[in-house]
This record gives structure tokens, sequence and C-alpha cells, in this order.
């Protein structure tokens, strides 16, 4: 009777071990990727305040993960695997893009922070890799230099060196909303072009004799061009947004994650809603650190002068926060 008992409790072990081997993925499938996503996921969910996010973006976040957890067992293949691994993934963006002040992945139209650190020519990062070619001016072309932090590199720029970015997209460059966000060093000049895009005929970025930053913009027959209140300190690194809303009507300055000018329709009664750019023609250059090919060789000395940094161009209008925190992260 013994033996028939401890049979009995051997072939039931035998069961339960069975049962738990139907929920344990097979030998050849990997889960270090997705074990580690797991804790990682978990850490920034369980960090997480309603200070910086919302309550239900941390409940979303920590339901996901635990549908996660949960469906491993079952994960019998590795597809199923890398799918609970894309899962964690999507829902840990999303729940990234909902921290106050943070900027959707897909507005960061292109970007140029130059720590390659060499070269004649870069591709610009972001949803669009475009090719800015180092062009000479009277000096040569611009050089590689420390940038705005241990660690970066940055361009200097004087007498006519600059950029040209001949793929542009005039559609992305034209959107009715956009920022343009960078880091300057630079010596008070007039015309100090940092960013044109057929320059004042649809839209240019610029410092000019009083060191504060200054946007042109051309619509229907309108052009409007406003400063940013606030002198920018000469020879120091300082970061420097500028936002247009065509669609709302507003322009907006910021000095170091602070706003230092809103235009809109109480103080410029030009900037009316439902606006679109004025066109460029059709092969116009992007051009960085000069106004046009035109100032290269004549007494207008359109160009930039000083140092540029981590120059971002986003399709959307950055509000306060996000300037803020975009500040905050890059300093």
């Amino acid at each position: 009777m013994k033996k028939i008992f401890v049979l009995i409790l051997a072939v039931g072990a035998l069961a339960i071990a069975a049962c738990n081997k139907e929920n344990q993925p097979s030998g050849n499938v990997d889960l270090t990727e997705l074990n580690a996503l797991v804790t990682e996921c978990e850490t920034l969910a369980n960090a997480a305040t309603t200070a910086t996010f919302p309550q239900s973006a941390i409940d979303n976040f920590k339901n996901v993960i635990a549908t996660v957890k949960a469906a491993i067992p079952a994960a019998k293949t590795q597809a199923a695997v890398n799918n609970l691994i894309a899962q964690l993934k999507a829902a840990k963006q999303v729940f990234a893009e909902s921290e106050y002040g943070a900027i959707p992945a897909d507005a960061l139209a292109w970007a140029l922070n130059f720590d390659e650190g060499a070269g004649t020519s870069l591709t610009t990062t972001g949803k669009y890799n475009w090719e800015a070619k180092f062009v000479a001016g009277d000096d040569g072309v611009p050089t590689f230099i420390n940038g705005h932090k241990a660690g970066s590199k940055a361009l200097q720029f004087g007498n006519g060196g600059h950029l040209e970015i001949a793929n542009a997209v005039a559609s992305v460059l034209e959107s009715p909303t956009f920022s343009i966000s960078c880091w300057i060093n630079t010596p008070i000049n007039e015309n100090n072009y940092i960013l044109s895009w057929n320059k004042w005929d649809t839209w240019k970025f610029q410092t000019q004799s009083t060191n504060k930053a200054f946007l042109t913009v051309h619509f229907g027959e309108t052009w409007i061009d406003h400063d940013g209140n606030t002198e920018i300190p000469e020879n120091e690194w300082h970061h420097v947004v500028a936002t247009i809303d065509l669609t709302a009507g507003a322009m907006a300055f910021y000095l170091d994650g602070e706003l230092t000018m809103l235009w809109n329709s109480e103080n410029e009664n030009r900037l009316v809603p439902n606006q679109t750019f004025a066109h460029a023609p059709e092969g116009t250059v992007l051009f960085v650190g000069l106004q046009d090919a035109d100032s290269l060789g004549g007494d207008s000395r359109s160009w930039y002068v000083g140092k540029l940094d981590d120059l971002q161009f986003y399709t959307i209008a950055l509000d306060g926060g996000q300037v803020s925190k975009l500040f905050n992260d890059q300093k």
C-alpha cells in the first residue's frame, strides 16, 4: 500500500511538472531581451509620478507590462516573444511621449548635432535624412569645434562658410507650424543668418545687431518679422527657440527654456489664423549659416558668424513645457 501511495505521488508530480512545462517557453526561445525590457519598463513605471505623467498614462503602462508578463509562459516560439517585445516597446514609447513637456518623436523633421567631428558633408537625423554639404566662404568651410556641453561637437562659422541642403523638401519646410531650436555662441553681427529658406520670401531665422533672435515669415501678401525681445549674451552658449503657428496666428521666442516674447493677434494684427507659407521656387536650397548664394562675394555679409550646435527643426509649434524640457535635456 505504501508503494502504491508513493507511486501515486510520483505520477502526480510528473503531471504537475508536465503541466508547468506546457506553460513555459520552449528551450529554443531567447527571453533575454524581453526580460531586460520588462525590468526596464517596471523601473520606469514605478518611478513615475503624477507630477510628470498623467495618472492614466501610468496606469495604462503598468497594465501593458502586467499583460506582457502574464503572456510570457505561453510564448512558445521566438516570433511570439518578439511580438511581446514589440508590444512593450510601443507601450514604452507611448508612455514616454505622455510625459508633460514631451515632444512626439515624429515631430522632429531633421536635425544636425555635428557630433561627427569631421567630414565635408553631413546627413541630417530625424524623420528626414538630407545631405548638408560644406561650402567655403572667404576663410574656407565651417570648422568643427567643441560643442556646448562636454564631449559634444559644434561648428564654427564665419565669413561666408556655410552648409547647403539641396535635397530639402518644400512641404516639410513650409509646414504651417514649425519650430527651430539651436544652441548659439556668437558676437553681435548684423544679418547673422542661421537658417534660410528662400530668405524673407518664405522664411528666415537669424540674430541681428541687437543680438536678439529674429524670425521673418511670408504668407499671402504679408511679410512679418519680429524678434525675441531679449538680447542673447554675446560669446556664450545659449539655447534659442523660435516657433511659428500660421494655423493659430502666433510666433514665439524662447531663451534658455524661458518664453521671452509671444506675438499673436493681440500685438500683431497681421498674424491672422489659417495662413500658409508663400512657396519657395523649385530648386530652392536650404542654407545653414547664410542668407543665399548671392550673399557670397557681395557687400551684404548676410552670413552667420559664431558657433552653432544641436540645430533642430520640428514640424510643430513647441509649447513652453516642451521647450523647457528640451533645454533641460540638452544643457
